[in-house]
C-alpha cells in the first residue's frame, strides 16, 4: 500500500493552521489525520491514510473536559446546573463551527471529490467534527495541560456573549438526561402538524414525557420545533426542581 506523502503545499497549509492555533505540533501527521475526511480515504484506498472519525470521538471528550475545567475555575460559586447549561452551550455545534471558521479549518480539509463538489468543505457538521478532531490531535501530540491552554484561549471570548446559554443550550439533551434521572424514561417527539408551502413550512412537534406532561413547539424545521418543545418541558421540570 502506498503511503501518502506530504508535499510542501500541504505542509504550508498545516503550518499556517498551527500559527492560528498558537500550537506547534511535534508530529504534524496527527494534525493531517485530524483534517482527513472519510470521503477522501474512500476515494484513495491505495494510500496508507486514516480518516478523522476516531479523533472526533476523543476530541469531543477532551473538549468537554477543557470547558468544564474553564467554567469551574471561572465561576467558583455557580451551582452544578448552571455549569452544565453553560458547558452544553459552549460545546454546541454553532460555537464549534464559529471557531472552526475563524481558524479557517475548512481550507485545510482533505475531502473526496463528491463532497468537494457539493460544497461540504463549508458544511457546519464537517467543520464542527473536524475541530473536535484537531482538539484530539493536540492532546495526543502533547498532554492535557497543553491542550487545555489552547482550548481556553479559543473558548474564553465566547463567555462574553450574554445570549450564549439561551441561544445555544442543548435543551433536547438536557431534557433527556433529566427524564432518565427522574422518571427512568426518555421524551417522545411526534410531528403533529405542518403548514405552508414546501419551501416555507412551519412544523408543530409534541414532546411527551410519560405520565408527567406534554408540550408543543413550532419551527421552520422539525429540529427547531423539537428544541422549542424540549425547552418548554425542561423549564417546567427545572422549576419543579427548585420549588420546596
Amino acid at each position: 500500500m502506498k503511503k501518502l506523502s506530504m508535499d510542501e503545499n500541504r505542509l504550508e497549509i498545516l503550518h499556517d493552521l498551527e500559527g492560528r492555533l498558537a500550537y506547534r505540533f511535534n508530529n504534524i501527521n496527527l494534525l493531517s489525520t485530524a483534517l482527513t475526511h472519510r470521503s477522501y480515504v474512500n476515494e484513495n484506498q491505495q494510500l496508507s491514510v486514516s480518516d478523522n472519525e476516531r479523533f472526533e470521538f476523543l476530541g469531543d471528550s477532551v473538549l468537554g473536559l477543557c470547558v468544564s475545567d474553564l467554567l469551574i475555575r471561572r465561576y467558583v460559586n455557580s451551582p452544578e446546573g448552571d455549569l452544565t447549561k453553560s458547558r452544553a452551550a459552549l460545546v454546541g455545534e454553532k460555537n464549534l463551527v464559529q471557531i472552526a471558521r475563524e481558524l479557517r479549518i475548512g481550507n485545510c480539509l482533505l475531502i473526496g471529490r463528491g463532497e468537494e463538489n457539493s460544497g461540504s468543505r463549508d458544511k457546519d457538521s464537517f467543520l464542527a467534527d473536524s475541530f473536535e478532531a484537531v482538539v484530539a490531535a493536540i492532546y495526543l501530540d502533547s498532554d492535557f495541560s497543553t491542550v487545555n491552554t489552547v482550548i481556553t484561549k479559543l473558548i474564553e471570548p465566547l463567555l462574553e456573549d450574554d445570549s450564549l446559554a439561551t441561544d445555544y443550550f442543548d435543551y433536547k439533551t438536557a431534557l433527556q438526561e433529566l427524564c432518565q434521572k427522574k422518571f427512568k424514561s426518555i421524551p417522545i417527539y411526534m410531528v403533529t402538524d405542518s403548514t405552508g408551502p414546501d419551501h416555507d413550512k412551519i412544523y408543530t412537534v409534541k414532546v411527551i414525557i410519560v405520565n408527567k406532561l406534554t408540550e408543543f413547539g413550532n419551527g421552520k424545521s422539525k429540529k427547531e420545533a423539537e428544541k422549542q418543545a424540549a425547552q418548554k418541558a425542561w423549564e417546567i421540570l427545572q422549576d419543579e426542581e427548585t420549588q420546596p
